[in-house]
């Protein structure tokens, strides 16, 4: 009998303006006091862009690229992106359960209410919340740690159940595809067989929660972005140097023979003695002499 490692995560592929969210934070150093007062702010997920296989024109599951748009990650420092499942606000209008199937409890959610458009797509499509997450929100905003996986939902209408002790009507739900509800069953929602009386919370009429897709596990990315990179600070150690006698220009080149920086090289002599003092390194940031050229010097 052979036995091997199996992994049980698979590489989806994400509806990047869907099912993605960005964010990402600046800080200029290290320090705790800069770290600390860290605001993030939301990127458009559209600066992911999907990977495809260069010989069959195909996508590359679960592979994406993050490109870094200048207008934002245009300082030296230190940029916090943070790449998440996006997080869909719904508010639960009953918790119930199925007219012809009692023991299947469920949620019922809402698409008339002024949801964002993702919600009520997902509501009126049917099993298109399967897999995604919900998390409750405490009455004070919060997150409770409980959470529940969407095994199902489909539309739904509500069915009046009336009782001879009580005056107070009750809802059960059947499945009716012209409604505007969605009835969502979850997992776990059935008591244990030890304990059938200790039916799992899996919510309360009013509550809001959050519809979280399962589809990738959150990333966090650290970028540093500095003046010089591994290319850059080879140019000054190992580039090819032109010293013009003339003027004191010290030319360095990179592997093009293209002037990457310059500088101009000069004494300060005593006003008194005339006796040199002090040799001057100074970079040239703009004036640059670009008749300064080592091709026609080899």
């Amino acid at each position: 009998m052979a036995s091997g490692t199996y992994g049980i995560t698979i590489p989806a592929n994400v509806d990047v303006n869907r099912d993605v969210d960005i964010f990402y934070a600046y800080h200029e150093s290290r320090n705790s006091d800069d770290i600390e007062n860290t605001r993030f702010v939301k990127l458009d997920a559209g600066y992911l862009t999907k990977v495809y296989d260069s010989a069959n024109n195909e996508e590359v599951e679960g592979m994406y690229t993050l490109r870094l748009p200048m207008s934002y990650f245009n300082r030296k420092g230190f940029y916090s992106v943070y790449i998440k499942p996006r997080e869909l606000q719904a508010v639960i209008a009953d918790v119930s359960s199925l007219t012809a199937f009692p023991d299947v409890r469920g949620i019922v959610l809402d698409s008339r209410v002024d949801y964002n458009r993702d919600v009520e797509y997902l509501l009126t499509t049917n099993n298109s919340l399967v897999g995604y997450r919900i998390v409750y929100l405490n009455d004070n905003g919060s997150r409770s740690d409980t959470f529940r996986l969407i095994t199902s939902n489909n539309k739904c209408e509500p069915i009046v159940q009336t009782s001879n002790y009580l005056t107070n009507k009750s809802y059960t739900y059947r499945y009716n595809e012209s409604s505007t509800l969605s009835f969502l069953t979850v997992t776990p929602s059935s008591a244990p067989s030890f304990k059938a009386n200790a039916a799992p919370f899996i919510g309360k009429p009013t509550q809001r929660i959050l519809l979280v897709n399962t589809k990738f596990e959150p990333v966090m990315l650290d970028i540093e972005m500095t003046d010089h990179d591994f290319d850059t600070l080879s140019y000054m150690l190992e580039g090819s140097q032109l010293r013009d006698l003339d003027n004191g220009l010290i030319t360095t080149f990179d592997e093009n023979g293209q002037i990457y920086h310059q500088s101009e090289h000069y004494t300060l002599k005593d006003k008194a003695t005339g006796q040199p003092i002090y040799e001057v390194k100074k970079n040239k940031t703009d004036g640059i002499d670009f008749s300064q050229t080592i091709e026609d010097k080899i």
